[in-house]
This record gives C-alpha cells, sequence and structure tokens, in this order.
C-alpha cells in the first residue's frame, strides 16, 4: 500500500492539527484526515472504549477506526508534556498503547513521536521518529517542520471588537471545536446575537501566567488553559457572561469545575453556567439552558 498517513481529527488536533498536516504535506506525503464528528463515530468509538474512558477518548477511537481502512499509518503521538509548569492528562501520554491494544494493530502502522518537553531537541527527536517511521530523509523532515512550524504560528487568534455583549466560552478544543459537541453551543449563542470569545482568543503565555495562581492545584496543562482563561474572563469588563463547557467522566474536569466555581466564578459579578456533555447529551436541552442563560447575561449587561 502506498504510504498515507491518516490523522484522526480529535483530541490534540484541534490544538496542533494544521501543524501536524502541513509538516506530512511539505514532506511529500499524503493526508487523510477523519473528518467531523459523527454520531456513527462516537457510537462506534463507545462501543470499542472500556467504561471508564472519557468521552474524548471515546471520539478519538471512532476517528481511528474510520482511518484505518484507508491508510497505510495512523498518526497518534505520544504527548507527555508541552509547558515546563504543567503535564498533559495521561490518556495523551498513553494514547499510543490505547491505539494499538484497542485495534490490535501492528507497531510499524503507528506513528508515534513521543514529546516530553517543548525543547528543540525534543521536537527534532519527534521529527526524526516521524521520518523513520516512513523511510523519508532526516534532512527532508527538518526542513519541513521548521517550514510548517512558521506557518502555524503566523496563525494567530484575534478578537473580534464589537458593541454587542460578549460571551465567554470556556472549554477544551477537543470539545468546542467538534462539529458534534460545540456547534449547539456557538451555534445558539450565536443567533441570539453573541459575540462569542473562548481561550484561544489570548495569547497562550497570558493563560498560563494567569492559571500560575492555582499553583500547586492544578498542574494538568489544558485544565490549567481553562484556569487561566476563566481567571483572565471574569476580570474583563466587557464580559458579560461565562459558559464553561466540559465532558462526562474527565477526572481533571471534574475537579476543575469545582475548583473554579468555588475560588473564580462565585467571587465574580458575573454569570455563568456550566454544561456537561456526554454521548447522550441531546440539543434541545444545551439550546434551551444557553438561551435563558443569554438573556439572563444580555439583561444584565445593558447599562
Amino acid at each position: 500500500m502506498f504510504d498515507n498517513v491518516g490523522i484522526p481529527q480529535a483530541l490534540l488536533y484541534h490544538e496542533f492539527g494544521g501543524l501536524w498536516t502541513t509538516f506530512f504535506q511539505n514532506l511529500g506525503v499524503q493526508v487523510m484526515v477523519s473528518g467531523e464528528t459523527s454520531k456513527r463515530m462516537l457510537d462506534y468509538g463507545t462501543s470499542l472504549a472500556i467504561d471508564e474512558s472519557c468521552l474524548p477518548l471515546k471520539v478519538y477511537l471512532g476517528h481511528v477506526a474510520s482511518l484505518l481502512d484507508k491508510c497505510s499509518h495512523i498518526f497518534v503521538p505520544r504527548i507527555v508534556r508541552y509547558h515546563r509548569h504543567f503535564y498533559f492528562c495521561a490518556k495523551f501520554a498513553g494514547l499510543p498503547d490505547i491505539v494499538r491494544n484497542t485495534f490490535n494493530l501492528p507497531a510499524e502502522r503507528l506513528i508515534s513521536p513521543t514529546i516530553e518537553t517543548k525543547s528543540l531537541a525534543a521536537q527534532v527527536q519527534a521529527v526524526y521518529a516521524a521520518c523513520r517511521a516512513l523511510d523519508l530523509s532526516l534532512l527532508a523532515g527538518e526542513l519541513a517542520y521548521n517550514r510548517s512550524l512558521k506557518s502555524w504560528r503566523a496563525q494567530l487568534p484575534s478578537q473580534e471588537q464589537s458593541p454587542r455583549p460578549r460571551i465567554a466560552v470556556i472549554g477544551h478544543n477537543y470539545l468546542l471545536k467538534d462539529a458534534l459537541f460545540g456547534k449547539d453551543i456557538i451555534g445558539t449563542l450565536t443567533a441570539q446575537g453573541a459575540v462569542i470569545v473562548t481561550p484561544d482568543n489570548i495569547g497562550g503565555k497570558v493563560l498560563y501566567d494567569e492559571a500560575k495562581a492555582f499553583a500547586p492545584d492544578i498542574y494538568w496543562q489544558l485544565s490549567a488553559k481553562i484556569a487561566g482563561a476563566a481567571r483572565y474572563f471574569c476580570r474583563q469588563s466587557d464580559i458579560a457572561g461565562i459558559v464553561m463547557v466540559s465532558s462526562f467522566g474527565c477526572g481533571p474536569d471534574s475537579l476543575v469545575n469545582e475548583y473554579l466555581e468555588h475560588h473564580v466564578f462565585r467571587k465574580s459579578d458575573k454569570p455563568y453556567i456550566i454544561i456537561n456533555i456526554d454521548e447522550h447529551t441531546g440539543s434541545a436541552g444545551i439550546i434551551t439552558r444557553l438561551e435563558a442563560f443569554w438573556d439572563l447575561a444580555n439583561r444584565r449587561a445593558k447599562p
């Protein structure tokens, strides 16, 4: 089979997907992204996962399954740490093992570079691992990665300036940017006339500096990003309300939600709502809650 790489459009794809896709394309490798999450993917991933798995992991397995018959290799990086003060959740470090054992795959079908730090050496080692898996030149890999990294970093988020009330929607990108889960939340608020801002609209340095206020209680990187965003948005006068989105079965989320509600949200004068999503969540309930929340936030924002 001709070498082509499948990339599941789930989990950290929503953080680094542009970098990964461009890297392989710059190497001249055909890339297939699994596409937006469907109910069928979710249901099949749920049937494959153990009961204790969180919702995003079930979704990820459904995406991997959709690629197995179409691709010679599946890109499943092992990301342990990317910020010197925080760690990724254990599921990211164990993801290649979970995928390999779930689908009984030979090791050579997975491209699984290990990233334990953000250092240049760690990035180079990850590039080498990907090139060796595809039997490609290491020099070509370095050049392709440098071009991809430059392009990816140039895509900086921007904030829309608008006189309309702004609602901060805080959650993991693999929930907010997922078509199956995020569309009802973002779509409902936008349809009501709200301007949406997310943690992506704030520079990473700002978020993690804000999160240092919660050290050492919060040490997961993505949880720190959420905590930093919550602290930042609660101090902004143009934010009319805050929507927290989390997934059922996520251990860090269950702790961080309670922590932020006690230490941040209740001490702020801004209305907030916490929405937990699982594989059984229906659109009607979410839409009804968000419409009621928007009515409250919009009414309070008016002079």
